[in-house]
């Protein structure tokens, strides 16, 4: 895989947290949305399928790596949003009696509505590391093979790079 395949990758991903934030974001506005529009495993949404599967190649990366826990955190977040709005009713056999259903599930949104910023702020985080790790592939790539083209990069030569500089490390850690 080319170089200039993994930055469109890269920013497929991105593209797709993004319409994941804005279909979570819309589900609290109350738009007419499918649940199953807004993945709740981090396996299951776009991004995620890319990162467990196609990026894992990058996981030698540090800027790589560091996506792992704000969208873990991001999905746990979404997680007890989504119970809020679909999971099952915790009202007593008189409360469900009594009370309005839609006055519980009122109440219910507007404590999805509370983690908001919690969900947006981890949002922020992914997206920073994102362009952190696009940074890190444009700088190894330029440093390493300067006489080259982007869409003369392959992923396997710049991992192999990637492996060098490590091993390279390691060397001078051992030497002190």
């Amino acid at each position: 895989m080319q170089l200039s395949d993994v930055m469109e990758k890269l920013n497929n991903a991105r593209l797709a947290h993004l319409r994941w934030v804005a279909r979570a974001e819309g589900l609290l506005a109350g738009l007419p949305l499918d649940k199953n529009q807004v993945p709740v495993m981090q396996t299951d949404c776009e991004f995620g399928q890319w990162y467990f599967g196609p990026g894992r190649s990058l996981n030698k990366l540090a800027s790589f790596r560091a996506l792992e826990e704000p969208h873990e955190l991001l999905h746990k977040t979404y997680m007890q949003i989504f119970n809020l709005l679909y999971g099952e009713d915790d009202r007593s056999m008189l409360g469900k009696l009594f009370g309005s259903s839609k006055s519980h599930k009122g109440k219910q949104l507007e404590e999805g509505r509370k983690l908001l910023p919690s969900l947006k702020g981890q949002s922020e985080i992914l997206l920073k590391n994102i362009d952190l790790l696009e940074k890190d592939i444009q700088r190894i790539a330029k440093r390493q093979m300067p006489d080259k083209k982007p869409e003369q990069v392959s992923t396997t030569s710049l991992m192999d790079t990637v492996n060098q500089v490590e091993e390279d490390v390691r060397k001078l850690l051992s030497d002190d």
